[in-house]
């Protein structure tokens, strides 16, 4: 399955102009997000994510200011064990859960989706390239979104090198930076 065309960034991306005090609002509000993890806030904070296969959604409602975003591993929990947002659909359902306990309204969800990269020349030469783990996680994010009805503002995905992200809740600007 092709990943569908979306708005596509040269690194390093300014989604939307921040403000000229970004650097100091990133470091004094500033939340790390390792794989696995899901933050949502009410407050204008900004979430910092390091990727490669691993794909971001960030989410925000821009009329209550409401956002958050999480980082997973894989697409697909198989149903063993313990559910885990190390999964992509079982993360993506827990940060929409999240959104909506801190109050942000389904109907005005916007998103943004990063990472899913192909880091390793030798992944890239084994096969075609949609077919890598990093795609893989970028369809579930896309299938989810899309199933949700949540618009797919923007994309930064695919990349053969790594990304850091930088995401204010408040506003869903992103920062994107090639490693």
């Amino acid at each position: 399955m092709s990943l569908p065309s979306l708005p596509k960034s040269a690194s390093p991306v300014l989604a939307e102009p921040l403000p000229g005090d970004v650097h100091d609002a990133i470091s004094s509000k500033s939340h790390f997000l390792h794989a696995g993890q899901i933050f949502v806030s009410s407050a204008a904070e900004s979430i910092v994510l390091i990727l490669g296969s691993c794909v971001a959604v960030c989410i925000w409602d821009p009329l209550k200011g409401i956002g958050g975003a999480t980082h997973y591993l894989l697409p697909e929990w198989d149903g063993r064990g313990v559910p885990s947002p190390r999964y992509g659909n079982v993360a993506v359902s827990a940060l929409l859960q999240k959104l909506a306990e801190a109050g942000a309204n389904s109907a005005q969800l916007r998103a943004k989706v990063f990472g899913g990269g192909c880091l390793f020349d030798v992944m890239r030469e084994a096969g075609p390239k949609k077919d890598h783990l990093g795609s893989r996680n970028v369809e579930i994010a896309l299938q989810l979104l899309a199933k949700d009805r949540i618009p797919v503002i923007s994309t930064d995905v695919g990349s053969d090198r790594g990304q850091r992200i930088v995401f204010r809740t408040g506003t869903g600007q992103a920062l994107v930076t090639a490693l």
